[in-house]
């Protein structure tokens, strides 16, 4: 039986200003994504509302972008369950539990000490890594 090579499984179906059966192409997914997340960034801090609105776009567009990507390479069955994993752990997800790490920190000085001690622990041995780093490399 023959079997196409996978360079050959992998080569895009058509260029990037094409248009996706998703219906968006990569060339304009791209664009909009940069758009918003430039304009994410510009947003000052008590544009609550405008900021909501362009995270949410920034996460639409990734989506779009993700899936006109994968189309392109002909990877269309890829897509559901990538999408969903993106779904599920999105920028939503992370900015909770960002949230709900700010307001521990605030409200217990427990876990002030914890977390002080947690990070002592982390640069040490970052810094013990990297003598034992320049041990290694003076001994070679």
């Amino acid at each position: 039986m023959f079997a196409p090579p996978l360079r050959r499984l992998l080569q895009p179906a058509f260029d990037v200003e094409t248009e996706a059966p998703c219906g968006t192409s990569v060339a304009e997914a791209r664009e909009a994504l940069a758009f918003w997340r430039g304009r994410l960034k510009r947003l000052p801090w008590y544009r609550r509302a405008a900021r909501a609105e362009a995270r949410e776009m920034v996460a639409r567009w990734q989506r779009r972008s993700l899936q006109a990507a994968l189309e392109r390479r002909q990877l269309r069955n890829l897509a559901p369950p990538l999408l969903a994993v993106i779904d599920w752990w999105g920028p939503t997800r992370a900015s909770a539990a960002r949230r709900v790490t700010k307001h521990m920190l605030r409200a217990s000085p427990v876990a002030r000490t914890v977390a002080l001690a947690a990070t002592a622990v982390t640069v040490t041995a970052v810094f013990t890594l990297a003598l034992v780093i320049i041990a290694i490399a003076q001994l070679v």
